[in-house]
């Protein structure tokens, strides 16, 4: 009995399979016939696909490789789009230039009173701190590829980084006296006489006893207020205070160069300052006068070590010129430092066309800037004289040069021409030419070079997302390009390889040999 029902039920395994067989055949024969228009359409797409992707990869692997991301940025700073990183952190430039003022203290008054010293003998007093806010206003964006903007700076005393009292006091030449003194060195016996009356009436005192807070914004003088009575054009200043006189009108209007017309070799260089391309106050008897320097906000795109950078800075009142010294890392930033030429203060020949060469000429380290001064007779030069002849080591003792803590310098990336520190470093000095036919209380001064302060101009820390997208133009996405270069050409390989592939199996299909195997397989037992 159970032989039988066994024989009964293996029977009924087979019809249930061989029915569904059938109906599974059915079934795929009922889709296949369907849908042939589907296979039809897949079989032509596929290859297609292929071969679409692989160009477009191919196309854009190739273009990488002559416009890289790195060279789309670039192009980008260089058009200053506004709503762009570029152009809205100049805009809006970030709080980070310091300015360190010293200022210099004579210690040896009653000696030079009496002849017992020779020379006057200087202390340097500093720092005092401050900070220089730069604020971007009126921009314009003119048709001949420039931009144009005013430019205001202010100083902003910062209590938390001074140790100095600015109601400390110092003792410093009374330079008002001297300065109108040395102005009319060369004028007629009758306006020394008139001088010298003048004195008599006010009395003014040879040297002064000001506090710091004084020297540095309200510096006034007796002798100052009787000069402008008596004549207006000598005196049309009345408060000497430095950084008064630096930044009571530091407001400046500014063209510079800008977009893909001009290139990276001008980017960002001055093409008007103040309306013109002349040095202000020398007119056209300074060369090529600011055109092609820069603010120092931002530099030319790809500097290389032969690189002249020039410099301007309305306080300098001259072209700083600045030469590659050596190789700098900043950041995990691999960057150039350039260093302000030892020169820069020399006399230049020929020598009418020498600028700065003073009257009478100044030895080699000292540079005239009285005309930038209402003809003021004021010098420039490095802090404590440094470089230069001998004979202006001999003006004043207690100098002491350093060349670390004096010279200026800039570190830049050179790619981007980013600023990634600096400092411009000068000092200021009262010129008493030769004094005849003046009465005692200037002539004790006569034919000497006073050190009167110098200043320091520190860039020094950048923003963090000044610093980050930097590190990641220079160091990363050149490396990020060239990964990105290998995926799209590999990329476009590996798709024409699939697209053989395809097309071999397509073959292999349209001449029935998979199709024959097929149903041998099926047709065994």
């Amino acid at each position: 009995m159970s032989a039988v029902e066994d024989e009964i039920s293996t029977a009924g395994t087979e019809d249930a399979l061989l029915k569904g067989s059938r109906r599974s055949s059915a079934t795929i024969s009922s889709a296949e016939r369907c849908c042939p228009r589907l296979k039809k359409r897949k079989a032509r797409c596929a290859p297609l696909c292929y071969i679409i992707t692989s160009v477009i990869f191919l196309v854009w692997g190739l273009a990488t490789l002559v416009w890289t991301p790195f060279h789309v940025f670039m192009i980008e700073r260089l058009r200053m789009t506004p709503g762009f990183p570029p152009y809205e952190w100049w805009k809006n430039p970030p709080d980070e230039v310091l300015i360190r003022a010293y200022v210099f203290n004579v210690t040896n008054v009653e000696e030079f009173l009496n002849n017992t010293d020779t020379k006057l003998n200087m202390e340097e007093i500093g720092p005092i701190v401050f900070r220089e806010k730069l604020t971007h206003t009126n921009v314009t964006f003119n048709e001949n590829g420039t931009m144009t903007y005013v430019a205001t700076r202010k100083a902003i005393f910062l209590p938390e980084l001074n140790t100095i009292d600015l109601n400390a006091t110092i003792v410093v030449p009374n330079w008002a006296l001297l300065g109108i003194a040395s102005y009319l060195s060369d004028q007629s016996f009758f306006v020394k006489l008139g001088f010298n009356l003048l004195t008599r009436s006010v009395k003014p005192q040879q040297f002064r006893t000001l506090t710091i807070d004084q020297f540095l914004w309200n510096y006034t003088d007796p002798m100052l207020e009787a000069a402008y009575k008596i004549a207006p054009f000598l005196v049309p200043i009345k408060n000497l205070g430095i950084l008064s006189r630096i930044y009571s009108n530091f407001t400046n209007t500014v063209t510079v160069y800008i977009g893909t017309k001009h290139g990276d070799k001008k980017f960002f260089m001055i093409d008007r300052y103040d309306g013109t391309d002349q040095l202000p106050n020398y007119g056209k008897m300074c060369g090529t006068g600011v055109v092609g320097s820069s603010e120092g906000v931002a530099y030319q795109q790809y500097i290389t070590k032969n690189t002249t950078i020039k410099y301007w800075r309305k306080t300098f009142c001259k072209m700083a010129t600045l030469h590659y010294k050596k190789d700098e890392s900043k950041y995990g930033i691999n960057a150039y430092r350039f260093n302000l030429i030892d020169s820069i203060f020399n006399r230049t020949e020929p020598a009418e066309d020498d600028c700065f060469r003073g009257q009478p000429r100044f030895p080699d380290g000292i540079s005239d800037i009285s005309k930038c001064h209402f003809g003021f007779p004021l010098a420039t030069s490095f802090p404590h004289f440094m470089y230069g002849d001998e004979a202006i080591h001999s003006y004043v003792t207690g100098m002491k040069p350093n060349r670390t803590k004096h010279e200026s310098y800039l570190i830049v990336e050179p790619m981007t021409g980013v600023p990634l520190e600096s400092n411009a470093r000068s000092q200021s000095n009262l010129v008493v030419r030769k004094l005849t036919g003046f009465n005692e209380l200037v002539t004790q001064f006569s034919d000497t070079i006073i050190p009167m302060f110098w200043l320091e101009y520190n860039q020094q820390g950048l923003p963090w997302y000044i610093v980050a997208l930097v590190y990641f133009q220079v160091n990363i996405l050149p490396i990020f390009q060239r990964f990105f270069t290998a995926f799209l050409l590999a990329g476009s390989v590996i798709l024409i390889c699939l697209y053989i592939k395809y097309k071999r199996k397509q073959r292999l299909l349209d001449n029935k040999v998979l199709v024959f195997e097929k149903e041998l397989f099926i047709g065994k037992p």
